[in-house]
């Protein structure tokens, strides 16, 4: 199945290779496999199979946008603004992805956001992705003040991949291998990489040596330049620019600007201190008054030169740095290995830059002299009145230890797997279940899987009988399935008693504290996560209110030997004590007990029964009804079902969306998320049900704006 977690089994190996590939491999498998030497038989094959791949043109992949139209994702792609490196780049980067399968076209959903420069809308955008209600499978984002933003905002929660960043040092983000400690200044989100694309900014600066007049003053040059301080890229390519300077007998002749039109000031005071030509860094702001700079330099006469081969375009001389588009597929690669399960932490961060000198010939003035040999060095050489020259140009795609991981990962795609099992159990098939499971069922439909086919599902019902259900998951547990879905609580409480090495994945759980399987919504068993099944007592309580308006003792049944059942009831207790209703109580573990509990809530003189949901009521609720109709008093229920069999008002969660949350949580686990990483979700839809009839019955009369949302249900 695409998109599993990476893992290493010896099965996967089909191929041997050159010792001088699997050399290159084992390079990088040492960044992240140091743990698992005790496997190094299986290791070995693995690493040839890698290599045999690793030489291989990825056109020759078979047919692999269809082999990945399993692997649907979420993808946030955010950048800082509109200049040509991110466009062109980003560009570049959906293209790859969907060559490699992931586009709208094929399932994938992807968003794309853009700040438009302005700091304050990037840090909403950050803040918005990393906390979306649907989480992203993967976010990427393109420059540094984007990159920079989307760590302080993300806290390491989303995978998370960044591209045309100058320098990811300057932000904290150090290259080479993980290091763990990111958040205390000491190393790298686990959850981040990218590729840093460091402008060849030395390469740049000897060219223009190259082609300088011979003739210059004391044969110094005078080189200008303008930059934003607030932008560590722009701060780390200056600094190194400075370096470089000094080794080349240049003078380097600077001032700032933190604004597009503080930029464009600060150039023309450059320019009136007469300098021999004008650098323009790799630097948002300057990017973005490029066409102004140029044009004052041109009127200069001076020549302008560049770190972004698009420049051109617009006049500037000479333009030696990275090509956007193939930059843009280098952080496709890097995007496409971690939606193919490689972990982050396990990829390197490497400088990496594709590039590319373009050429204006009409920027130099009559004493420039731009040699042969730099000509022929260019891709792109544009004069006035003559035809542009074009070259055919040709990038690696990523650096050798990204290209080993990624065919590493193919491999692994490839190799005969094991079809993924998920082993169900319920206490009891009630009729919230049956709704439940169906949502299940449907989504991981929709979600591609095909029971026999590409998974292998087992449900099993234990008749509302404990000692049946302890049988049951004694069997589960010898079983090893990939993930083990307890629907409700007391199978939730037997599967976590005994399976503690499996991914447990609960459903239709009224809370997973209260069940004990954690302390919180997001601290809790390791293994253990789930989707809870919350009542909405607040919309309950309003809607009694408007049909009952004199309410103040109302009754429930309840199952002392369910915790979930005991956790309602309390929390039920506390709530209608706080909008004035004195809630009555009595126990009942089984079906058959639900009329003498009933008839005992009636003997206490309730008005109303307002009936908690639980195994033994879901599947006896007419009894209760029963017991009702004869003292005449209505039944407020939290199931849809209860509507079917003699309900009068229901706040019912939408039981199908809770099985369709789980089954996206399955889905999430079997792609190689860590349970422990994933908290506990929660419903939001609620239904308000009603049936007329009955509400005719007992005089019961709701306000318009509530009965135009109602859906009316009749028995």
């Amino acid at each position: 199945m695409l998109g599993k977690s990476w893992r290493f089994d010896s099965r996967t190996a089909r191929a041997l290779s050159s010792p001088a590939a699997a050399k290159q491999i084992m390079y990088s498998f040492s960044l992240m496999l140091s743990s698992l030497k005790r496997i190094l038989p299986g290791l070995l094959l693995i690493i040839a199979a890698s290599a045999a791949l690793v030489f291989t043109d990825r056109s020759g992949r078979t047919n692999q946008a269809v082999e990945a139209r399993s692997s649907a994702r979420r993808i946030a792609i955010i950048q800082f603004a509109s200049i040509a490196a991110f466009e062109i780049g980003r560009h570049g980067m959906e293209r790859y992805l969907a060559e490699v399968g992931y586009s709208s076209a094929l399932g994938s959903t992807i968003d794309n956001f853009n700040a438009e420069a302005d700091l304050g809308t990037l840090a909403q955008i950050c803040a918005q992705v990393s906390k979306s209600a649907e989480p992203y499978d993967l976010v990427i984002t393109l420059g540094t003040a984007t990159t920079r933003s989307f760590v302080n905002a993300n806290e390491d929660r989303l995978p998370h991949v960044f591209g045309i960043l100058s320098s990811p040092p300057s932000i904290n983000i150090p290259l080479g291998p993980y290091v763990a400690g990111a958040l205390a200044g000491e190393g790298r989100p686990s959850k981040c990489c990218g590729v840093g694309s460091m402008q060849p900014v030395e390469a740049l600066f000897r060219d223009l040596v190259l082609c300088a007049p011979r003739n210059l003053p004391d044969g110094k040059m005078r080189v200008g330049c303008v930059w934003n301080p607030a932008e560590p890229n722009a701060e780390a390519n200056v600094a190194l620019g400075k370096a470089i300077c000094a080794t080349l007998n240049i003078e380097l002749v600077g001032a700032n600007g933190s604004s597009v039109t503080e930029v464009v000031a600060a150039c023309d005071s450059v320019l009136a201190r007469g300098v021999d030509a004008f650098w323009l860094p790799a630097d948002v702001t300057v990017n973005s008054a490029a066409s102004a700079i140029v044009d004052r330099c041109r009127k200069a006469r001076v020549p302008a030169i560049s770190n972004s081969p698009e420049m051109f375009a617009i006049g500037c001389a000479i333009n030696e740095g990275s090509e956007w588009d193939a930059l843009g597929v280098t952080t496709g690669v890097y995007a496409e290995l971690v939606l193919r399960g490689v972990a982050p932490s396990a990829i390197p961060i490497e400088n990496f830059v594709p590039i590319d000198l373009t050429v204006d010939l009409s920027g130099f003035t009559e004493a420039w002299n731009p040699p042969a040999e730099f000509l022929a060095r260019a891709s792109t050489i544009v004069d006035v009145g003559k035809p542009t020259i074009k070259r055919p140009t040709s990038f690696a795609r990523a650096p050798d230890s990204a290209i080993a991981l990624l065919a590493t990962a193919l491999a692994l795609e490839r190799a005969p797997k094991r079809i993924p099992f998920v082993s169900m159990l319920t206490y009891s098939r009630t009729p919230n279940v049956e709704e439940a499971y169906a949502g299940f069922l449907a989504e991981l439909g929709a979600l591609g899987y095909v029971d026999g086919t590409n998974i292998e599902l087992s449900m099993r019902d234990a008749q509302f009988d404990i000692a049946t259900l302890g049988t049951i998951v004694a069997a589960i547990a010898e079983e090893a399935p990939d993930v083990v879905v307890p629907f409700t609580t007391p199978a939730l409480q037997a599967a976590a008693r005994k399976i503690t090495e499996r991914p447990i994945v609960f459903s239709l759980v009224a809370s997973g504290v209260a069940a004990g399987v954690g302390t919180s919504e997001s601290e809790h068993l390791p293994n253990v996560t789930g989707v809870q099944a919350s009542a909405d007592w607040d919309r309950m309580i309003a809607i009694v209110k408007a049909a009952m308006p004199n309410l103040t003792r109302a009754g429930t049944v309840f199952a002392p030997g369910e915790a979930n059942s005991v956790h309602f009831r309390d929390e039920w207790k506390v709530k209608l004590a706080a909008a004035g209703i004195e809630l009555i109580s009595a126990g009942s573990d089984r079906p058959t007990e639900l009329s003498e509990a009933a008839d005992s809530l009636i003997a206490q003189n309730v008005q109303a029964i307002l009936q908690i949901s639980d195994n033994a009521s879901g599947t006896g609720f007419a009894t209760i009804v029963k017991s009702a109709d004869r003292a005449h008093i209505p039944v407020f229920c939290f199931t849809s079902a209860g509507l079917k069999t003699g309900a009068t008002i229901g706040v019912a969660r939408d039981f199908d969306d809770v099985g369709r949350l789980s089954a996206r949580l399955v889905d999430r686990v079997l792609r190689g998320e860590k349970v422990a990483n994933i908290p506990f979700a929660n419903p939001t839809r609620t239904l308000v049900l009603v049936n007329p009839d009955r509400m005719q019955r007992f005089g019961l009369v709701l306000p318009r704006s509530i009965l135009d949302s109602a859906k009316e249900v009749r028995e």
